[in-house]
């Protein structure tokens, strides 16, 4: 298994960990949730460990105001690069942010509060409480909250990968009240050997997807959207 806090600290590694993900969702699915659950002309967007922006990148666009936060600089650097020049970049962890109480209609966190179970495998609970915590914290009245998770990579169905994201899941919906919707995100690399080489990079594992008529390589995906309004 890569050791993830390797590649989100190093410049290279946080480079070629935004190729693979440019390569998800070629279908267009998160941001069609995301429109679904907010309305993002008049909102005000916080994405909490935004990583290297893949979903600030399909907020800014639309909405009023975006910031950004991570603990992680390499993966800010990447970021900065992304996301236009009127973005707010903050680094700042996701358990205590330096934000004043509700001041966003809008906060996302994708595939950041799930890393805990991995990395503080027998207090991951506290992490994941203090970031839902400082997420509600700084929403408005109204405002919505979507986590996104992997329910699977390379998958025909959607379901937690390991039972320790199950729980964590768990957490999210029984304890919090947030609701899963989901989402298929499928990768689209441009050839089987491109698939091959960062699905391995990643996540540890050959995925070389079904091979398209145009040479192209579709990998499944499916995303967790963990949704609540305040």
């Amino acid at each position: 298994m890569p050791d993830y806090r390797d590649i989100y600290q190093n410049i290279p590694q946080a480079q070629r960990y935004h190729q693979l993900v440019s390569r998800e969702d070629y279908q267009g699915n998160l941001l069609y949730e995301i429109r679904r659950l907010c309305n993002l002309a008049e909102a005000d967007a916080l994405d909490m460990g935004c990583g290297t922006g893949r979903v600030a990148a399909l907020l800014a666009p639309h909405v009023r105001n975006l910031m950004v936060c991570d603990r992680a600089p390499a993966m800010l650097s990447v970021a900065r690069q992304v996301l236009p020049a009127k973005t707010i970049i903050m680094t700042a962890d996701n358990r205590d942010l330096p934000l004043p109480d509700a001041c966003f209609d809008l906060v996302t966190a994708g595939w950041s509060f799930g890393h805990a179970t991995e990395w503080i495998p027998g207090s991951w609970q506290v992490d994941v409480r203090a970031a839902i915590g400082e997420m509600l914290r700084v929403l408005r009245p109204g405002g919505v909250a979507i986590i996104f998770e992997t329910l699977g990579s390379g998958a025909d169905r959607p379901a937690p990968p390991t039972t320790t994201l199950a729980d964590c899941y768990s957490l999210f919906v029984n304890e919090f009240g947030f609701h899963c919707t989901p989402v298929s995100t499928d990768y689209r690399f441009i050839s089987t050997d491109e698939a091959a080489e960062l699905t391995e990079f990643f996540f540890g594992m050959t995925l070389t997807g079904t091979r398209q008529p145009d040479g192209t390589a579709i990998v499944p995906e499916w995303t967790g959207a963990f949704s609540l309004r305040v």
